[in-house]
């Protein structure tokens, strides 16, 4: 199936943030996010030195999947991104629980890192918050865990168009969190661009979304942030964001994240 090129972004950013970037998860910072009003939240030392040493030491022990995309980046787990263009979404359920199953390895030599997100989410948000369902096939899977020491190209994630039959192509905003563990002294900067990804649908064919051209975001608002270890950073991924390579031999860029979107009824429904 060929995939057309979309025109992915708007002349100039859609939105103006109210400010800088807000510390501290409560019901109007997630509020203030989901409606891209402000760049991004940061919850500083959410994990402890100790539990990201464990965290990147066990990462390291195992097996690690690349991505088809450049520049490579290693993960555990799995992308519903990978299961958009010909192969049924019955594919990517198929293989949940075997990216459940290392992730939890994982988990269970550290800790369980997207259970603690959940119950934070879950302390401030009046609706339920959770796996995302597939009717007829089961629950997504979440919390993908990564080492992009390499950086990653710009891109935008929004569900609507990068899963358009998907439960999750009917949210109406899209946040995503990480959980940094270890990061390079210098480079592995993220940089959010204020243009939320508006691309031009042929059918319900999903769009490349990888790899965008930053041509058009040059004059725009953007956010930068270069994570502490430990942190735990929200930011809107409807709008384009690309990271850094990183600058020191030594030390890479370990993480794990995930999706959040809001459902029509509220809810709150986390994918990787």
């Amino acid at each position: 199936m060929s995939t057309p090129r979309p025109e992915a972004l708007p002349d100039k950013p859609a939105a103006t943030w109210a400010g800088a970037s807000v510390e501290g998860l409560s019901r109007e910072s997630l509020e203030a996010l989901l409606t891209n009003r402000i760049p991004a939240i940061r919850v500083p030392g959410f994990a402890t030195a100790r539990e990201c040493r464990e965290f990147c030491a066990v990462t390291r022990a195992g097996p690690m999947r690349y991505y088809s995309a450049q520049p490579p980046i290693g993960y555990v787990g799995m992308a519903q991104y990978e299961y958009r263009w010909d192969r049924p979404k019955a594919d990517y359920f198929r293989d949940v629980e075997q990216a459940d199953a290392a992730r939890d390895r994982v988990f269970a030599g550290a800790f369980d890192a997207l259970a603690r997100v959940n119950r934070a989410l879950a302390a401030v948000w009046p609706g339920r918050v959770g796996l995302a369902h597939e009717p007829g096939l089961g629950d997504y899977f979440a919390g993908i865990i990564r080492d992009a020491a390499a950086g990653i190209k710009l891109h935008a994630d929004w569900g609507p168009c990068n899963a358009p039959d998907w439960s999750v192509g009917t949210i109406d905003a899209q946040i995503g969190w990480n959980i940094y563990f270890e990061v390079p002294e210098a480079g592995g900067d993220t940089t959010v661009y204020n243009a939320p990804w508006s691309p031009v649908m042929v059918g319900n064919v999903p769009p490349r979304s990888y790899g965008l051209d930053a041509a058009e975001l040059a004059a725009g608002e953007r956010f930068s942030f270069h994570p502490s270890e430990g942190e735990l950073i929200f930011f809107n991924v409807r709008n384009p964001h690309e990271v850094s390579p990183g600058l020191d031999g030594e030390r890479s860029r370990v993480s794990i994240g995930a999706f959040v979107g809001r459902m029509p009824d509220g809810s709150l429904v986390t994918w990787s």
